[in-house]
């Protein structure tokens, strides 16, 4: 499999942070979130990984010519902010003609990718959405979903009315390759509000794959600090400090 990883964003939710910062290279004790991510995407198959940036593309692309890992690496310039859909269709050439995985660029998981596959070809869905359960729903996209796992409606962010629990949308993604197909190459477009809905207008399946936990957002600054103290907590486990004399 392929990957989109979505780095073109401004950051700004993270303030002043990301003014200076691509938000995909924030650090994570002692590393930038890309690193963790493309060791996710490693680790879970993925062959190669296409990254679109824009806003301070050049640290991205100095980060890609350092990259020593394991996977092949695509840095795809926008020279204008195409969102998350426009993003992909983009890059739709190095992307292959099999199955896609699209990550946000400000999201932290440990999610195995296998099972969610399987789901995604099983239901025959043209994408798969993993979404998660939450009563925090500000400033989050959220979705309808059967008890298949078919989704029905997408509610984004400034659109939602009504309080109580709701399925948020993960920012990470399966796509078959005829669903990117569908999404328009002459401008900006967003996957909330653009692609899926008008794919469920057209009669496409779409799924929702139930996440047992959620992702970390680390686009703000809430997020960025719970990923730091996680990360910092798993480091000292890993490491135990042994026992004073």
């Amino acid at each position: 499999m392929n990957a989109m990883l979505l780095g073109a964003g401004r950051g700004t939710r993270l303030g002043s942070l990301g003014l200076h910062v691509p938000k995909v290279l924030v650090d994570i004790a002692g590393e930038p979130l890309l690193a963790r991510q493309l060791r996710y995407l490693e680790r879970e198959g993925v062959k190669r990984v296409v990254i679109n940036a824009h806003h301070l593309s050049a640290a991205i692309e100095t980060f890609a010519g350092e990259y020593k890992g394991g996977l092949d690496l695509v840095v795809v310039v926008e020279a204008e902010l195409l969102g998350t859909a426009g993003g992909v269709r983009n890059a739709r050439e190095f992307l292959g003609d099999d199955l896609v995985i699209v990550l946000y660029g400000d999201v932290l998981t440990r999610q195995p990718l296998r099972p969610i596959v399987d789901f995604h070809r099983e239901k025959g869905f043209a994408a798969t959405l993993t979404i998660y359960e939450s009563d925090y729903v500000e400033g989050k996209g959220t979705v309808a979903v059967c008890d298949d796992g078919s989704v029905t409606a997408f509610a984004e962010k400034e659109t939602r009315r009504g309080g109580g629990s709701a399925w948020i949308n993960a920012g990470l993604y399966v796509l078959s390759p005829g669903l990117i197909d569908l999404i328009p190459g002459d401008g900006p477009s967003d996957f909330g509000h653009d692609t899926f809905p008008s794919a469920l207008e057209a009669g496409k399946r779409i799924g929702g794959y139930r996440l047992a936990e959620p992702v970390i957002d680390v686009g703000t600054p809430e997020g960025l600090a719970e990923a730091r103290r996680m990360t910092a907590a798993e480091a000292a486990d890993a490491n135990p400090r042994p026992p004073s004399r």
